[in-house]
């Protein structure tokens, strides 16, 4: 069926194509061929028009017989043309051939009927009489001193003019049969060239729906056929990287999920087989289980704002802010976790204040994640510094530390779901590996950005940028 359809869509190029250049040849061939038929015919009846007015001119000058004779009769004998001159009352006087009663009969009545009832001069005749071609037949009268002293008529084949013709309409046709067959090997060799890359993407993108997603793809351009491949190869690859992803996440959500499961199933268990009841032991226990079981709720609840970020189901509340004191105050709520480190907030502005139109709550949590961050690997006597830039048209929240930093090969997957800078980090030194994945969310849900800067040893620099708005 796929197969039929390329066809198909071949079979519409080419048909389509086709009918259009038929359509053009055959109306500029036959254009062509009428234009010069009718410039020739009116050509023809020009030459022979002037002709009779030449005889006539002659006849009308006092030429003697002899050279009337020499002209009618000797200059014309070999050509397909009887020159007649007629007395005033239509009797034969001079014939350039040999003429039948039954011809000269119907060149008298037609000479006799043009003259007296004024008709044409000249007139395209088909007698029938073996002929199978028109003939041209004119008369023109001849006056002297006002009388009317004969009329001279010419009987012309136009034999010459149909072979003319024919080889003109010949000629034509051959030409556009020559370029119909050259327009059709082009449509073919440009139907094929179009079709074949068309076939191949087809082919791929079978094989990617396949969930063959490392099939590669060897049509490349700078047409449009090009830039539809290179559509497919990104499109390849982002569902490449969603599936990678997938699987990554199923595989964290599960350890981490499968992890505070396995804790409180072992401690219940313990509680629930034990002989005698330990108050001190079951304490213990109890605080195992419920440690976890607030673990699984940050994780599950991280996992559903993140989601809803993602789908932007999240409905930002925004209010005009003086950044600077909002910033003390999320410092203030985090005083306890600073253990021997010092943190600076400061602002660079021109203006007394700096303004933002941001959701304080949804903001601030970002803001928490990267401050909880720089707290988490920043070691005790190092130092966190927050400084807010105003610009022309935004506003940046710099939070950096005199951490241990991230390497370069980790810094482009940072703001990824689960991903981890120290692959062996224990459970109880961080968090679900959401937060900065979080942080990104919601930064560009207010039509900002986030970027980071950092070297191993020597600390992390974080970027928040967000429009001024209203």
């Amino acid at each position: 069926m796929i197969k039929f359809l390329k066809r198909r869509l071949s079979q519409k190029i080419t048909i389509f194509v086709l009918l259009i250049l038929l359509l053009i040849i055959s109306t500029m061939v036959l254009f062509s061929y009428h234009f010069f038929k009718n410039f020739y015919k009116e050509h023809l009846s020009h030459e022979v028009y002037e002709e009779l007015r030449a005889y006539t001119s002659m006849i009308e000058n006092g030429y003697d017989e002899e050279v009337i004779s020499y002209f009618i009769i000797e200059k014309n004998r070999e050509r397909h043309a009887h020159l007649v001159y007629f007395s005033p009352d239509f009797e034969l006087i001079y014939s350039s051939h040999p003429i039948s009663d039954q011809w000269l009969s119907q060149y008298e009545e037609w000479v006799k009927y043009q003259y007296q009832t004024g008709g044409e001069t000249l007139e395209y005749v088909d007698t029938g009489i073996d002929f199978h071609i028109p003939h041209i037949w004119a008369y023109q009268p001849i006056y002297k001193e006002g009388q009317l002293t004969g009329l001279f008529f010419i009987d012309k084949d136009t034999g010459e003019f149909e072979k003319a013709k024919m080889q003109l309409f010949f000629l034509l046709f051959s030409m556009g049969l020559f370029a119909f067959i050259i327009g059709i090997a082009l449509t073919l060799y440009l139907t094929k060239v179009i079709s074949m890359p068309l076939i191949k993407m087809g082919e791929t993108t079978r094989e990617i729906a396949k969930g063959d997603f490392d099939t590669k793809l060897t049509v490349y351009g700078e047409d449009e056929v090009g830039q539809l491949a290179e559509d497919i190869r990104v499109m390849t690859k982002q569902l490449k990287d969603f599936r990678d992803s997938k699987r990554q996440f199923i595989s964290h959500i599960s350890h981490d999920l499968r992890t505070p499961i396995t804790y409180i199933k072992g401690y219940s268990a313990v509680m629930k087989d034990a002989p005698t009841v330990d108050d001190k032991e079951w304490r213990r226990n109890l605080d195992v289980i419920y440690n976890e079981a607030k673990r699984m709720e940050y994780l599950v609840s991280d996992l559903f704002q993140l989601t809803k970020l993602e789908e932007g189901k999240i409905i930002l509340h925004k209010e005009k802010v003086n950044v600077l004191p909002w910033l003390e105050a999320i410092v203030a709520t985090r005083q306890l976790m600073l253990d021997n480190l010092s943190i600076h907030c400061e602002a660079i502005s021109t203006n007394n204040e700096i303004t933002v139109c941001i959701d304080q709550q949804r903001l601030g949590q970002a803001v928490i994640n990267i401050l909880e961050n720089s707290i988490r690997y920043t070691p005790k006597g190092g130092s966190i510094k927050i400084v807010v830039v105003e610009k022309e048209t935004d506003v940046i929240i710099e939070i950096s530390d005199t951490g241990v930093g991230i390497g370069k090969e980790d810094l482009p997957y940072i703001f990824e779901r689960f991903y981890r800078v120290d692959k062996s980090r224990s459970r109880e030194s961080g968090g679900s590996g959401l937060g900065l994945a979080i942080v990104k969310e919601i930064v560009e849900v207010h039509n900002g950005s986030v970027d980071v800067k950092s070297e191993e040893g020597k600390g992390t620099s974080f970027y928040i940028k967000i429009p001024k708005g209203e």
